[in-house]
């Protein structure tokens, strides 16, 4: 696709006949190059698909979110690896550790394209995002997961979430 420049003036005076948030500047172009006869005119544009019904909302899987799953993986590896431990032993402590207190949900054991359960992946983005927030240290051998002393710190004072009902 082309990129042009055009003068402040000439954009604004496109904005002027822009509608917000459904134009970019090539709709308008278009529109007055069709008023010319220079262009044909584009099929409008097709309205988004409704909101689904109450009844289909219901079908979405309810997945726990992430942050969730990092406290966890903060409290786990601090009381259980005193704040060091494998990838596969963490992981598999941090998913008993939420099944017994009811956060696992039916969605996060479905598989993803990885071949692992979605808490697992979960549990994998988690430690990356506790890694770059400084929780996790960034020089462990491959395979280990570490807690910096900000990581045990913060777990010393982390809070487990309650369950809600779902």
């Amino acid at each position: 696709m082309p990129t042009i420049r055009i003068e402040q003036d000439v954009f604004d005076g496109l904005k002027q006949l822009a509608e917000p948030f459904v134009d970019t500047p090539s709709a308008v172009i278009r529109r007055l190059l069709a008023e010319k006869g220079i262009l044909e005119k584009m099929p409008p544009r097709a309205k988004p698909a409704p909101a689904p019904a109450p009844e289909e909302r219901a079908l979405t899987p309810v997945l726990t979110p992430q942050p969730v799953y990092e406290q966890f993986l903060l409290v786990t590896l601090a009381q259980d690896f005193d704040g060091r431990g494998d990838k596969r032993g963490v992981t598999q402590a941090v998913i008993e550790r939420m099944v017994k207190q009811g956060f696992i949900a039916p969605a996060d054991l479905e598989l993803v394209a990885t071949g692992e359960t979605r808490a697992e992946n979960t549990i994998t983005w988690g430690r990356n995002a506790l890694k770059n927030r400084g929780l996790i240290a960034r020089g462990s051998r491959r395979g280990m997961w570490e807690l910096t002393e900000e990581g045990l710190e913060a777990a010393r004072g982390a809070e487990l979430p309650k369950p809600e009902r779902r």
